[in-house]
């Protein structure tokens, strides 16, 4: 046990903070769960609107530092892709309307004749003179004298 005040109140901050910690991570699981027991019971549109729920609290551990970036970007794109493959099988169950096919009419392309702009008057005579090359600076490198 520490005998210093400040390492005192350092244990006690750590034991809290451990203790929110689990609280949100207790929490992600749950939301986690009822997120895939939804899925597996075909309840997909509860699941849809139920995931962004659980992609904001894992968002907001993630910003608070009770789990890493990175593994929250995981956790949400796991979660992403079974209701995406969730919507997918349920879309194969379900019976396919009939869709009236329209036939295509043909379309007639009409020719654009480009209008050229008018030349420019210039008051400059035209000189064949190259105009002379730019003088190239160079900066030195200053060494330290020790």
């Amino acid at each position: 046990m520490a005998n210093i005040k400040s390492a005192k109140k350092r244990i006690s901050t750590i034991d809290r903070r451990r203790a929110e910690n689990k609280y949100v991570k207790a929490t992600i699981s749950t939301y986690v769960k009822k997120f895939r027991k939804m899925l597996e019971e075909g309840k997909v549109a509860e699941a849809e609107t139920f995931s962004k729920e659980v992609y904001a609290y894992i968002d907001s551990a993630c910003s608070k530092g009770v789990i890493h970036k990175n593994n929250a970007s995981r956790r949400i794109g796991r979660l992403a892709s079974a209701l995406y493959m969730a919507k997918a099988n349920s879309t194969e169950a379900a019976p396919v309307k009939e869709e009236k096919v329209v036939e295509a009419t043909p379309v007639v392309e009409a020719k654009v004749e480009e209008k050229k702009a008018p030349a420019k008057k210039t008051t400059k005579k035209a000189t064949t003179e190259e105009k002379p090359a730019a003088k190239k600076t160079t900066k030195k490198a200053t060494t330290k004298a020790e």
